[in-house]
């Protein structure tokens, strides 16, 4: 028995950070039927404790593995779904580094499943999570959607032929494809613990900790960071909006924060006075990253977007 509702959405990695507040947005909608899939690989069972709180009879979650076809094939013939955001992922470079096997069967079999599913069972669009890890640390800045993609890591390379599946999709098989290339992304459910952890969740949880915080590198390396409310924004929009039957966006605010100043800035939201140590930067990360964010502003306002400065500030 599937359902016929005009609005039915699947979420995968819908216990993540970024998937749990995408799904958490849909719901509010009560004509949105949402469907989230995740493994807990890296995501947390109290986000879908969460959703489930916070739902109106419209969210139903699935414990499954976009690496299983067969699983997934089978949720598609139970559900009329029309509009995936693809989210889940092992998004870490360094995990990527370390197990390329794990990361290639996740990464690029698991979008290709997933992309074989929207095939067989008329999807109106996919949205996937890409990353600014296509790009690697080519020179030029700011990246913008031209810019020359030359990733230099497992992970990065990964996201790059998760793009390259879309796009051969939408041209092979109609299917309406849009790309999302993160940048750095920070907010509430943000795990330090996990492979994704972003830079300010670990240094807010050290801070808290009353332990060191530690860079690698000189910490003038610096990053484009995005709020996580900002980029469900850009998520929705571009499922709604019309683009092209493929297409990509660099996912950022133009802005960029070094490590040193980003480590200040938390000093002071907390008035802690941490060490704050400095190592020998890991292999492949980036010096610098930075996006021009004009393509994804001609699709929505991002003169709204949240500053890192004014997150930091706000409450103090």
């Amino acid at each position: 028995m599937g359902y016929e509702r005009s609005l039915m959405y699947l979420i995968t990695g819908v216990a993540g950070f970024i998937g749990s507040h995408i799904a958490e947005e849909l719901i509010k909608n009560e004509q949105n039927q949402v469907i989230g899939i995740d493994n807990f690989y890296s995501g947390k069972q109290e986000n879908i404790d969460y959703l489930q709180n916070i739902a109106v009879n419209n969210f139903t979650f699935i414990k499954a593995d976009i690496c299983d076809y067969g699983q997934i094939n089978s949720i598609f013939q139970e559900y009329s779904i029309k509009y995936i955001f693809h989210q889940a992922a092992i998004a870490s470079v360094q995990i990527s580094i370390q197990n390329p096997r794990l990361t290639h069967k996740v990464n690029i079999e698991g979008t290709l499943n997933i992309l074989e599913a929207a095939r067989n069972h008329n999807v109106s669009k996919v949205v996937f999570a890409s990353s600014a890890a296509v790009y690697g640390d080519e020179p030029t800045l700011p990246k913008n959607e031209l810019s020359i993609l030359k990733p230099i890591s497992p992970y990065g390379y990964e996201k790059m032929m998760g793009e390259h599946y879309l796009q051969l999709y939408s041209e092979l098989y109609d299917l309406d494809c849009v790309a999302l290339r993160y940048f750095n992304v920070y907010g509430p459910r943000q795990d330090p613990n996990s492979e994704y952890s972003g830079v300010i969740s670990i240094f807010e949880d050290k801070i808290k900790r009353s332990e060191p915080l530690v860079i690698y590198g000189d910490g003038e390396q610096y990053r484009d960071f995005i709020y996580v409310k900002d980029v469900v924004i850009a998520n929705i929009n571009a499922m709604k909006n019309q683009t092209n039957k493929f297409d990509c966006f660099c996912v950022g605010t133009s802005k960029k924060t070094t490590l040193n100043e980003l480590v200040q800035l938390i000093k002071n939201k907390y008035q802690s006075s941490s060490l704050t140590t400095y190592e020998l930067q890991r292999s492949g990360d980036i010096r610098a990253s930075i996006c021009d964010n004009t393509k994804l502003s001609n699709l929505l306002n991002t003169s709204n977007f949240s500053q890192i400065h004014d997150i930091f500030t706000r409450d103090q």
